[in-house]
């Protein structure tokens, strides 16, 4: 995996681990920044941590050419669909 970088955090009282300040400076991650955790599958016992990416109101697809309308975002596919 290119740039893979690993670091082992103990778990708080409430859950809550620190990812460390390298990783949070290389992404780009300041205070503040909306973040999703993922589980897939419960065998592999992990989670992903990424960056909430902006996603289609309709089709919950993330893209980065949303246009935004009302209190949403709607991608060209959908945009085109509905004209």
């Amino acid at each position: 995996m290119e740039g893979q970088r690993v670091a082992t955090r103990l778990m708080g009282d409430l859950g809550r681990i620190v990812i460390p300040a390298d990783m949070r400076e290389a992404l780009g991650w300041g205070i503040g920044k909306e973040l999703e955790v993922v589980m897939n599958n419960l065998a592999t016992r992990s989670i992903v941590i990424r960056e909430v990416l902006l996603r289609c109101s309709l089709y919950q697809v993330e893209s980065e050419n949303l246009r935004k309308v009302e209190k949403g975002y709607v991608c060209s596919g959908c945009a085109a669909k509905i004209k």
